[in-house]
């Protein structure tokens, strides 16, 4: 996979590709700016995990940035290693902390989160946990593999992210939530590059790569199952609505030996056929987003 523009790596979990470093602006940092933004009552928020190549997990974004880059703290080590959510009340009985296991788009653990509510005599703790465990899951919809939260973001500088492109992606990803990934690429007015524009584990800007220019010029789909056996991409050429070629779309899903390809590709062809339905030609891609005209305002 990876042969879009999406690196190997990063549509597969490899783990050879990035420095162990934490870089600012990262995607998991974004990632925690939405869900700030969409959700007020979260007072802090951490994500953990273990850079590629690195030998321990570390702060990768934090609503505090100051923690940035510090060590893990160990109880969000064990609800990444036991896969269970804990919920613990501070000494003064005023805030509480979920931590949760983060996993992947396949379910495959790759840190932690943890996140701190307001707290007092009374209040509906379970309600607070659900409520942490329906953003995790959220974010889960959201991320390739662990090395994927330590992407910059946006991947390329001043690529644009609230896009009609990326509304459409996140329309389709809350309506078929077998999609594991799913991103178009497409080429910006005025220029000579096609671009991812929009996707579901960022990588926005991210130039293509010579297999994913094959199967825009010669409309053969590039058909992969990934290195963990987890995944299968259909990418395929993608038109407008009249039926221009404009770039290529790329759809994973889960994967299991034995699985039909033919009947995964073809469930993926249809699935970009209502795709074009909604694309009137590729600079319609890079218009800002609209609130009910192909997505822009996604909750958490």
């Amino acid at each position: 996979m990876g042969r879009w523009g999406f690196a190997y790596c990063v549509w597969f979990g490899c783990s050879m590709c990035m420095a162990a470093p934490v870089p600012p602006g990262t995607y998991a940092g974004k990632l925690l700016e939405e869900v700030a933004r969409a959700n007020p009552q979260v007072l802090a928020a951490v994500i953990s995990a273990t850079p590629p190549k690195g030998a321990a997990a570390v702060v990768v974004a934090a609503t505090e940035p100051a923690a940035v880059g510090a060590e893990a703290d160990p109880a969000d080590l064990a609800a990444s290693s036991s896969g269970a959510t804990t919920a613990v009340l501070n000494a003064a009985g005023d805030r509480l902390e979920v931590r949760l296991p983060l996993r992947d788009v396949s379910s495959d653990t790759v840190g932690a989160l943890r996140l701190s509510y307001a707290y007092r005599a009374g209040a509906d703790r379970a309600a607070l946990e659900r409520g942490a465990e329906a953003i995790r899951d959220r974010l889960h919809r959201r991320i390739s593999h662990a090395g994927n939260l330590f992407d910059p973001y946006p991947y390329e500088p001043g690529a644009p992210g609230n896009t009609y492109a990326q509304g459409l992606v996140d329309e389709f990803i809350d309506r078929y939530p077998d999609i594991e990934i799913l991103a178009i690429h497409a080429t910006p007015p005025d220029s000579d590059y096609n671009i991812i524009a929009g996707s579901n584990i960022g990588r926005l800007g991210k130039k293509a790569d010579n297999d994913d220019m094959r199967c825009v010029f010669t409309g053969k789909p590039n058909l992969e199952v990934n290195s963990t056996g987890k995944r299968f991409e259909s990418e395929l050429q993608l038109h407008d609505r009249v039926g221009d070629v404009i770039g290529a779309v790329g759809i994973v899903v889960a994967y299991q030996n034995g699985d039909d390809k033919r009947a995964l590709h073809a469930r993926a062809e249809k699935i970009r056929a209502e795709l074009e339905k909604r694309i009137p030609d590729s600079a319609s891609l890079f218009r800002p987003a609209a609130r009910g005209a192909g997505g822009g305002g996604e909750t958490w």
